[in-house]
Parts: C-alpha cells; sequence; structure tokens
C-alpha cells in the first residue's frame, strides 16, 4: 500500500465512526514521564553528537527554556512541542491542530482570518509567519497560504521554523528518556536495543534478525507524509552501526525468502525514514506469500485503524523460533539461510504489538503471533480466519520473548490490556477502511 494521504486537511474527528471495545481510560495518563528526572543537555550531546546549532540541541535548549538551568527531560521535550510559543519546532499533530483550527474559523464560508485570531500564541505566530512569508502580509491567513508555507517548511524551505515528524520526535525523545532514566514506550525492558531516527531495535546478532522493532505511528503523520515520499527511491542496504558483521543484501539472494519489513517502509512520514525501513537490521526472512499478502494485510490494518481512530500507536514487531508445540526451539534446531558463513536464522513466527492510544486518552491493546509459512493465504477470504486464528495477547508474546514490552503502564492498565485477545473495532464507513474492518470486524 503506497501512501499517498493528503496533507490539506486536519485528521478528521472520528469517534463517531468507529468503537474500540476493549479500549480503557488511563487514569494516569499514557505513561508516566517525569520532568525532574532531567539530564544534562551537554551530556546529551556528547552522548549522540548533537552538535551546537543542529535541531537536536535546539530543540533541548527551547524545552529547558522555563527554568534554563542547562537540564531536560523527555517529559519537558514533550511539554514545549504541545504548546510550542515560539514555534520554532512544529510536530506534525501541531500541523494538524492548525489546519483544523483554520477550518473552524472558515467554517462559515469565508476564505480568510485573521492572523491573530487563534485560540493559542503559537497558532497566531504560525499564521502570522505564513501571512508574511507565504502571502501577501495583509493580516489574514487563508487555506493556500497556510498550505503553501507548511509545504515550504516541511521542505526545509523556511529558516524559523522546522517541521519534525511525530515519529521522529518519539525515537528522539526516547534517546532522552533513556538518558534522563524516564520510562518509555518504545523500549521493551529485558535487553539492550540500538536506536534511530525513526525507529527503535534490538538486533539478535547470532540470529542476524532482529528480535523487535518499536516505532510510534500517528494519525498526523500519516496525513503530513509529503506526496513525493516515494519506496522506489529506497533500497535495501547494510546497517552501519554494525559494520563487516552485520547482513547485506546479497545474503538473501537466491534463499527463496523476501526481505521482510518489521517496520512498514509505508509507514515513512519521510524520504528519511523511508531510507531508514531499508536497513536490513529491520528486515527478517519471510515466505513470499506471507511478506506479500497476509503480513501486509496486517500491516496496512494498522495503519488504517490508526487513520480511523486519529490516535497514536506504540507498534512493537518482532521474531520469535518456536516448535509445533509453541515451545521456544533450541539453537540447533532454528533453520537458517545464506551462502557464506553468515547464516540469517529463519524465525517460525513473527509477531505484532500495538498499543493505541485515542484522542480521548483511552487506550486499547492488540496482539498477533502470525505462523511464518510458504503456504500462507493469497485471497481475501482466507486471509481473514488465518490472521483471527493468529491473534493472542500481548501477555503471551512477552511470555514467548522473555521481555515487557510495555513496562511504561501502570501495573492495573496492563492487567486490563495485556491478557485480552477479543480487541475489535466496530465501523460505520467499512468500505474507507477495508483492511482494518477485516481484522476488528463488526459485530
Amino acid at each position: 500500500m503506497q501512501i499517498r494521504p493528503t496533507s490539506t486537511s486536519a485528521v478528521p474527528q472520528r469517534e463517531t465512526l468507529l468503537t474500540v471495545e476493549n479500549a480503557v481510560p488511563s487514569e494516569s495518563g499514557s505513561w508516566s514521564r517525569s520532568a525532574s528526572r532531567e539530564v544534562s543537555i551537554a551530556e546529551l550531546q556528547k552522548k549522540f553528537g548533537w552538535a551546537d546549532g543542529g535541531w537536536e540541541s535546539e530543540l533541548l535548549k527551547a524545552a529547558d527554556g522555563a527554568s534554563g538551568n542547562g537540564q531536560v527531560s523527555a517529559a519537558e521535550v514533550d511539554a514545549y512541542l504541545a504548546r510550542p510559543e515560539d514555534s520554532r519546532f512544529l510536530t506534525s499533530t501541531a500541523l494538524q491542530q492548525q489546519r483544523a483550527a483554520l477550518e473552524q474559523r472558515l467554517a462559515g464560508g469565508a476564505r480568510s482570518t485573521d492572523v491573530d485570531s487563534f485560540d493559542s500564541g503559537w497558532q497566531d505566530t504560525v499564521a502570522r509567519r505564513a501571512d508574511l512569508l507565504g502571502g501577501n502580509a495583509d493580516g489574514k491567513l487563508s487555506r493556500a497560504e497556510l498550505d503553501g508555507w507548511l509545504q515550504d517548511m516541511k521542505q526545509g524551505r523556511v529558516k524559523d521554523t522546522t517541521w519534525l515528524p511525530d515519529q521522529k520526535v518519539a525515537l528522539f525523545e526516547s534517546k532522552v528518556a533513556e538518558s534522563a532514566g524516564e520510562v518509555d514506550p518504545l523500549r521493551p525492558t529485558g535487553g539492550l536495543s540500538r536506536v534511530k531516527e525513526y525507529l527503535r531495535l534490538s538486533m539478535d546478532e547470532a540470529k542476524n534478525v532482529p528480535t523487535f522493532v518499536s516505532y510510534l505511528l500517528s494519525a498526523a503523520d500519516i496525513q503530513e507524509t509529503p506526496v513525493d515520499v516515494d519506496r522506489d527511491k529506497s533500497h535495501f542496504h547494510a546497517d552501519p552501526e554494525l559494520g563487516s558483521a552485520g547482513v547485506v543484501d546479497s545474503d538473501y539472494t537466491g534463499t527463496g525468502f523476501d526481505r521482510g519489513h518489521m517496520k512498514p517502509a509505508d509507514d515513512s512520514p519521510t524520504q528519511e525514514a523511508m531510507d531508514e525501513s531499508h536497513l536490513l537490521s529491520n528486515v527478517a526472512p519471510q515466505h513470499p506469500d506471507l511478506n506479500r499478502q497476509t503480513w501486509r494485510t496486517l500491516e496496512s490494518a494498522v495503519n488504517e485503524l490508526v487513520q480511523a481512530t486519529g490516535g497514536k500507536a506504540s507498534i512493537i514487531t518482532g521474531n520469535l523460533y518456536l516448535d509445533a508445540r509453541g515451545k521456544p526451539l533450541p539453537p540447533e534446531a532454528v533453520e537458517t539461510l545464506g551462502a557464506n558463513a553468515r547464516r540469517i536464522a529463519v524465525p517460525t513466527h513473527q509477531f505484532k504489538t500495538v498499543l493505541l492510544e485515542l484522542p480521548n486518552g483511552n487506550l486499547s491493546m492488540f496482539a498477533y503471533l502470525v505462523p511464518n509459512v510458504k503456504d500462507a493465504p493469497t485471497k481475501k477470504a482466507d486471509i481473514t480466519p488465518f490472521l483471527e486464528a493468529s491473534r493472542t495477547s500481548v501477555d503471551r508474546i512477552e511470555e514467548l520473548l522473555g521481555q515487557d514490552l510495555y513496562a511504561q503502564l501502570p501495573e492495573s492498565l496492563q492487567s486490563k490490556l495485556e491478557s485480552d485477545t477479543s480487541a475489535r473495532v466496530a465501523f460505520e464507513r467499512d468500505s474507507r477502511y477495508e483492511a482494518a474492518s477485516l481484522l476488528w470486524p463488526r459485530h
């Protein structure tokens, strides 16, 4: 599914269109980050190579603006980006909020609105900049002016404002959170992982396959993805962090297996993210019919569900090696592929867990454990029961993996969500969300 979302309208409010039936309220918030857990900005710069003047360092300093103590937390970064009064850094969520605010003011048929008429100071600032740099500087903001300015800004042609996709922010905050000792929805406990720009992964270097890959998918990112983000411009390539030990593209040549993305290429909000998704550390062997039909249906369903709800999903995808009884295989029994000394393990199963946060703060959770089989179904009528049979609980995935995937949730929420295997979503417009309605059908 090639992503070609429109970037000219806000994410619609869809709460009347569907019901997530196992959603539960998160009384203490989605995750309990603490602004009191701060880390030195200088320490972060040194650790991650963030130079003075780069967007990372400038964002940290902007987030520290209120206290000015030279220290910052992921919670502070998140709070700043939610209300970026100086409008120097705008997330996809912020862009959608600006679009929605403009649409509300133009609802009566007016072609423009006063630049100082918005509810938030940062939105007024954006309106003034769009009117000044992208329009006629008449003190009014139109749809065309805002769209033109945002397009220029996303292309890096605006000096005073930087677009940060939600997905990129999530991984930036993941680095800060880990350094500050904060909880993080993309960092399972029980293992080491590497943080990229748009994904986090734990590589099983003995198997040359990722144990898991985690990332954030937001409806706002899907809506704001530029139309020129193109899968055909990217190619599979070795992960430079793994050096000469890392998998190279030719390792898959002639094996009969597809290079299966763990984080889907189609969930890339920028070309940079698309290129990163083609790292071979984000890849596991998949049988062609599974990769191209059944697994892709699951990926599309998650993408469409996030769009439909207007929410955000913390997604963890990974690989397991199980026998016929569902028990872990001993290392010597794991199938491998490759024509040289670097063998690549072939997973018997791939899993996908989704923690979905709705716009009202409620949470829902889904998990699938999908057999990596050669004869995976290729027709819609067969894919549905195959995936239904693959539904499982997050508790079961954690048991097999030996890691706590969503440790950041309060224990009361974990007990409600992680044991559930019956999540459903009822759609009133099934034709618009076909793949999602396959997996979460109307009762």
